[in-house]
This record gives structure tokens, sequence and C-alpha cells, in this order.
């Protein structure tokens, strides 16, 4: 199968789940598995991003190892590993989701991302644009609590659904977010390079 191609069925609920994975890991694999259930998800898609706007470069592995290394960690009949960015040359999230909206317009889509990413999402090309695209799912990390004021920007910008209205919430019209709850990690993705450089 073409990993650009995507396995979407019509009237599903999809997640996407966009990032460098600069590897993969544990705490991705824990964030998919517990939208999948809170938000009643038929899959969650791994986004492997071909670049990275708001990381250098040089800390980026090679495309090919970022992804080897989400296929070895997103392992579930409910996971799938994409390289839809890298082979449809999109280098922004607003483009990737955009896109992938015009390409499946009879299915509930949900953006999935750390409470870190969501308090630089001011940082995101067209972001205001993006909140108003797609309902998002966030997963709190320790760093970035769900009442921490690093999310205020974006929790002013959307309307809150409460934790217990969130079966429903891929149909919520946007901007919406909602947080996924679950036990929280600070292990990072750099945290992970520099021990394997050890």
């Amino acid at each position: 199968m073409n990993n650009y191609i995507l396995p979407i069925k019509p009237g599903s609920q999809i997640g996407l789940f966009g990032g460098s994975f600069n590897p993969a890991h544990e705490w991705h694999f824990q964030v998919s598995k517990n939208a999948l259930g809170e938000l009643n998800l038929n899959q969650v898609i791994w986004l492997v991003s071909a670049s990275n706007p708001l990381k250098e470069s040089e800390d980026l592995m090679d495309f090919d190892d970022r992804f080897l290394s989400a296929s070895n960690v997103a392992k579930s009949d409910n996971f799938f590993v994409s390289d839809f960015e890298k082979e449809h040359k999109i280098k922004y999230s607003i483009d990737t989701v955009s896109k992938i909206i015009d390409l499946y317009p009879d299915v509930n889509f949900v953006w999935i991302m750390g409470s870190d990413c969501a308090a630089e999402i001011s940082q995101w090309k067209d972001w205001e644009k993006f909140l108003d695209l797609i309902p998002i799912a966030i997963y709190p990390r320790p760093s970035f609590e769900i009442e921490s004021n690093k999310l205020d920007l974006i929790k002013d910008r959307a309307k809150v659904i409460n934790i217990n209205n969130q079966k429903g919430f891929t149909k919520c019209k946007p901007p919406a977010i909602t947080f996924i709850p679950g036990p929280m990690s600070d292990i990072s993705s750099s945290q992970i390079r520099k021990l394997k450089d050890v």
C-alpha cells in the first residue's frame, strides 16, 4: 500500500496526528491510544512531516528514519503511519488539513496534538484559520497542564468541549478544543536523541 494514500472510509471518525516523530516514542502511542477511545475514533493517522518550520533542520533526523520509528511504535490496527505530507510536498499543517478535508468530504476529522504544541499555536502558519478548519484534541503534558496560562490563547480562541461530551467531538463545529485525559509524561524526542548519543 502507498502510505500517502489514506485508508479512510466515508462516514468514519478520524484523528490526524501530525508531527516530526523525531523519533517516535511511547508517548506518541499513548496519546493515540487514549484519543482513539475517548473520542470514539475509527482510526488515528500519524502524519510524519517532511520538515518542521519550528525546528532547526540540523536537529531533524532523516525522513526515512523518522518514518521507520513511527512505524515501529504505531503497532495497532487502528493506527496508520503516512508520508502524505512528503508525497504532496506540504510544509504546513493548515495545508495538510485543507487537502485532506477536500479529498475526504464525507469524513469527520479531529487534529490531535500535545499541550506543548498547543502553547505554540500562534507560531503556526495561519493559526486562526487552522483553528477554524478542524476541531482540536489536546493531550496535556506536565509542563503545559490544562490550567496553564500558556494555553490561554487557544482556549480563548475556541470553545472548550467538556470531557464528558467527547464521543461526538469530531462533529463539533470549529473552532473547538477538548482535552484528552490520560497519564502525563514529559518524555521528548530530543531527550531520546541525546540518550542515543551518549
